[in-house]
């Protein structure tokens, strides 16, 4: 998932939810039988952690939805409009999937949920998180007394400036050194991003992926090139808006 940029759709989401099965198994002995899903709209979709729980370790999850969107994206933070709230299955322990940039979007929806809920433990999953977003995240959760427990997949991301890649070459990266010259390879020595400037369109809005893999082949010098194979020239930005400023 995090080599090829060039997987969508039903394949892409049955990566996902693989991945999500294997993070769910690692914690298995310490979930309580009561946990809950705080489903970040709609990215966080891609995780898939309801269904994953089913399949991985039997039952069920109640679920709870919070929607969100991304005003503004900076080096190192993000504002966050919370537009939907639905919080029907409340419990004090929480599981989330989502990807981890500044932490803002993670910040936002557990700050929504605390307003009607009480909680006391998270489960963060995240195929793709960055350091600066972790330690955001676990300073705001000992500020509210929650125990926070961050489940990253092969590395801890350095964020680029303009706030949206996450990259095995990015000087911050902390991952195996096998990683980072896989990546190396892949994008021609380019600290282009492991994830896309919008993770999760590779299954739920694949004509939007493809437009920005274009995006990001400009910005890299990497029209053509076998690592954006799927990448389709914009007619024009609409729909692309919220991710324009990761061109800077």
């Amino acid at each position: 998932m995090l080599f090829t940029r060039n997987t969508v759709g039903a394949e892409f989401g049955a990566q996902c939810r693989r991945a999500m099965e294997q993070f769910l198994r690692h914690v298995s002995d310490e979930l309580p039988t009561d946990a809950a899903e705080l489903a970040i709209l709609s990215k966080g979709l891609c995780y898939q952690v309801l269904r994953s729980y089913e399949s991985a370790l039997g039952g069920t999850l109640g679920l709870n939805l919070v929607g969100t969107r991304r005003a503004k994206v900076s080096s190192d933070d993000a504002l966050i409009e919370t537009s939907y709230v639905r919080l029907d299955s409340p419990s004090d322990t929480l599981l989330i999937g989502d990807t981890v940039a500044s932490g803002a979007t993670v910040i936002a929806a557990l700050s929504a949920y605390k307003s009607h809920h009480p909680l006391r433990r998270v489960y963060l999953f995240s195929f793709a998180g960055t350091t600066v977003g972790a330690l955001r995240l676990l300073d705001w959760s000992v500020s509210h007394n929650i125990d926070l427990r961050i489940i990253y997949g092969l590395a801890s991301f350095g964020l680029a400036d303009n706030g949206f890649d996450l990259s095995f070459l990015n000087e911050s990266t902390i991952c195996s050194d096998e990683y980072r010259d896989w990546a190396n390879r892949q994008f021609d020595g380019r600290p282009a991003s492991a994830v896309g400037w919008d993770f999760g369109s590779q299954w739920i809005a694949v004509e939007k992926y493809r437009r920005l893999c274009w995006l990001e082949a400009t910005k890299w010098g990497l029209v053509g090139h076998p690592a954006f194979a799927l990448a389709t020239e914009p007619r024009d930005l609409r729909g692309l808006e919220a991710e324009l400023s990761a061109l800077d």
